[in-house]
């Protein structure tokens, strides 16, 4: 009897755990089907400035900035930004984010390296790490902030005191829906190699009424941030697909436990049962 009971609340367990992974399944769908939409827009926003940006730098090719061109060398003063999940329950995007974060920074860099950590989970990681030259922690990176979080990270990459050498992000990238995998992003120094487009006469696309060197003072943060939005935006899209791989595949795993269990629970009954009808029978 006393195994009956203890199965019947193992069956109860897992009924609960089943419906928790299934809301968190419904729920990461419903969220990364929202920020879809949004996908499109940022991209081709993104694009516009990457194509005047590099447009007005091919009419002014001598244009440089102590930010986005820094003289000093690139180990002098770097800043790395680490972009983690805000929750878990999300498989190995965590998991699979630090292991290539070790991979690419040597233990001895952590100290010349000044961090920005951005998801709860990378905070943890890097608090962990006992990383002390931390410039910001934004313990919180949703939908709903993470432009906020774009424009801090862009005012302090544009307003440092002494200007950054190197800025790499790294972040998970969304290959497929099924599919996501680190990616290591140099913001800073900004490569020179941008080719040009054929027609290459881009002062008659446009009517100048400033000198392309103010423009592209004025034009640079805002490719900074547009980058850092596209960066920010697809790790939530991939922390969502990957949550929602995982919770999908808890659920089915659930499911067969259930049955399982039931059917091994009924077994036991039903022996239980025909156990005591044999008691009762020899006994008259």
């Amino acid at each position: 009897m006393a195994q009956l009971i203890q199965m019947r609340q193992r069956i109860k367990a897992i009924e609960t755990i089943k419906k928790v992974t299934h809301a968190m399944r419904l729920i990461s769908m419903s969220l990364h089907s929202r920020l879809r939409v949004k996908t499109p827009l940022l991209k081709n926003y993104n694009v516009e400035i990457s194509n005047i940006f590099q447009k007005l730098r091919s009419v002014a090719p001598e244009w440089k900035s102590p930010i986005t061109h820094p003289q000093a060398p690139e180990e002098s003063n770097p800043l790395f930004i680490l972009v983690g999940s805000q929750k878990g329950l999300c498989g190995t995007f965590n998991t699979a984010l630090t292991r290539e974060f070790e991979n690419i920074m040597p233990a001895q860099e952590l100290k010349k390296t000044n961090f920005i950590s951005v998801g709860k989970k990378a905070v943890d990681y890097l608090a962990k790490q006992k990383v002390k030259s931390t410039v910001k922690e934004f313990s919180e990176i949703t939908a709903r902030n993470f432009t906020t979080v774009s424009n801090e990270v862009v005012d302090i990459i544009v307003n440092a005191e002494k200007p950054y050498s190197s800025v790499k992000i790294l972040s998970n990238e969304l290959k497929t829906f099924f599919l996501q995998k680190p990616r290591l992003f140099q913001l800073i120094p900004i490569s020179d190699n941008a080719q040009k487009d054929e027609n290459q006469d881009f002062k008659s696309e446009y009517i100048w009424y400033q000198e392309a060197h103010d423009l592209l003072d004025k034009i640079a943060p805002q490719y900074i941030a547009s980058n850092i939005n596209a960066i920010l935006l697809e790790s939530i899209l991939a922390e969502q697909a990957s949550r929602f791989i995982s919770m999908d595949t808890a659920t089915r795993n659930a499911k067969n436990l259930l049955e399982e269990t039931t059917l091994q629970y009924n077994k036991l009954r039903q022996a239980k049962i025909t156990k005591e009808l044999t008691e009762l029978a020899t006994n008259f």
